[in-house]
């Protein structure tokens, strides 16, 4: 995973012409809005390609940042990402983008990552436009949680002075030991590969990830319940809810539960909201209505409601030690199926 000379170049330019980043406030003027951009090309994950014996696919290194507008002491991290949709607006599926209309997926979250800002959490989503234009599989997947753990990296430096990160009064304030993480779709699955038994150990020095949520999150293949590729998606050490929607056209949701249940040694829940798709978690998705019950289908203001409730309501409890019982019992229209811990 190395950043080259040229792209280093591109951090520096980027960073550098910090009042071009998008720092327009936010809705609510308690909360901080800042995006920042390393560039296009800032990335490589090795072993991951354009396509099959292609090149090594350039990545971004992107986000949009919400937080407190006042940062008193440390603050958990939650790192989202979004999953698989088209990279370019125009529908090219290349990247960077030729025409330079990259796609905003990991915008599509402000509602999410906002309410949590306004509970106290710095929240940062990153772009993975890149990863979607790449191979597909399993590699993917491995590419994503590159990709979440370098951003991870980046706010560790930032943490602590140092990095090409240049963001005014995050230093010092960031908990990078305490970072919760929320990936949608093929994020999902990301995000649980990263956090993963097999894998956490691989996250860079100083980072803990302490509660995990795959958001409507798309299937990975195992031939079988013992095949060796279950272990890769296998989280028994860390909390996590597995949240899909009853009407989600797109995925079952329920391969992390199974993974995991009767090995877990940590709460993990499945979350079923009632009547929600798969794409009205992500307002840059919502012109595409996948529900497989659209006469009762939530309208997407009502899905974002169950997110900006339960999302952070599990992050609280597991980040900041403050119990709510929505987590692990429901409430009305959401329901919730908690495995305790073995033992």
């Amino acid at each position: 995973m190395v950043i080259g000379k040229a792209a280093a170049a591109v951090v520096m330019a980027m960073v550098l012409a910090a009042p071009t980043s998008s720092a327009a406030p936010a809705h609510d003027p308690g909360v901080r809005k800042v995006e920042y951009s390393l560039g296009d090309r800032a990335f490589q994950v090795p072993g991951f390609h354009t396509e099959p014996d292609g090149p090594l696919a350039d990545l971004e290194l992107t986000a949009v940042v919400h937080a407190p507008r006042t940062l008193v002491g440390k603050r958990p991290l939650v790192l989202l990402a979004h999953g698989y949709w088209k990279p370019c607006a125009n529908d090219q599926w290349a990247w960077p983008c030729p025409a330079g209309d990259a796609f905003p997926s990991y915008r599509g979250y402000d509602y999410l990552a906002e309410e949590l800002a306004r509970q106290g959490f710095v929240v940062v989503s990153v772009s993975v436009n890149g990863v979607n234009a790449g191979e597909m599989g399993e590699i993917a997947d491995v590419a994503r949680a590159a990709v979440m753990s370098k951003h991870l990296e980046l706010w560790r430096d930032l943490n602590d002075g140092k990095g090409p990160l240049k963001l005014a009064g995050f230093r010092g304030h960031v908990d990078l030991t305490n970072v919760g993480t929320l990936g949608h779709s093929r994020g999902g699955r990301g995000a649980v590969y990263q956090a993963s038994d097999e894998h956490v150990g691989e996250l860079p020095s100083g980072v803990r990830i302490r509660a995990v949520l795959p958001l409507a999150p798309a299937d990975y293949y195992a031939p079988d319940p013992e095949a060796p590729e279950n272990l890769d998606y296998r989280i028994t050490r860390i909390p996590f809810a597995a949240m899909t929607g009853s009407c989600d056209g797109a995925v079952s949701g329920g391969t992390f539960i199974e993974n995991a249940k009767g090995r877990n040694v940590v709460p993990i829940h499945a979350v079923t909201p009632k009547n929600a798709n798969h794409n009205y978690f992500n307002t840059e998705w919502s012109y595409d209505d996948d529900s497989t019950c659209p006469a009762t289908a939530l309208t997407p203001e009502q899905q974002r409601k169950i997110a900006t409730t339960y999302v952070p309501a599990f992050f609280q409890q597991y980040l900041n030690g403050r119990w709510n019982p929505v987590v692990s019992r429901g409430r009305p229209g959401v329901d919730v199926v908690t495995h305790q811990p073995i033992g």
